[in-house]
């Protein structure tokens, strides 16, 4: 099944999909920032690491969401590397879910693995390889 761009219409939800798993990445940073500049740890060290862990955080998901726009053009490559984070965030919700993280870890591990097999099925493989 595809759209009438030629794309699989499994790309097109895997790219919706991570566009929301970036959007959410990026909304629990600015709270995790908001929360930790209050927090204990912020009298003692300061707001200089909570600010700089976001500034980077903000630009690993602007890195992530040019990748993600590539994967959704065919770029295999593109494909690719989606794959090495998706993994890398699957093993950091489960190092959270060991120290007692919440339930919106687990439901963002999901959607990325969601995200990732929709990559990898439904004529994508024909897609990346056309590209």
């Amino acid at each position: 099944m595809a759209n009438t761009s030629g794309r699989p219409t499994t790309v097109t939800v895997s790219f919706i999909i991570w566009l929301v798993v970036i959007l959410a990445n990026i909304l629990s940073g600015v709270l995790g920032l908001i929360a930790g500049s209050t927090s204990a740890a912020a009298q003692g060290v300061g707001t200089a690491p909570f600010i700089g862990a976001a500034i980077f955080a903000f630009i690993l998901a602007v890195i992530e969401l040019v990748i993600v726009f590539k994967m959704r053009d065919g770029r295999n490559w593109a494909r690719i590397v989606l794959l090495v984070l998706a993994i890398l965030q699957v093993i950091g919700v489960g190092v959270g879910a060991a120290s007692g993280n919440n339930a919106f870890g687990w439901i963002g591990g999901l959607a990325v693995i969601v995200a990732t097999i929709l990559m990898f099925v439904g004529g994508a493989n024909g897609y990346f390889r056309r590209r």
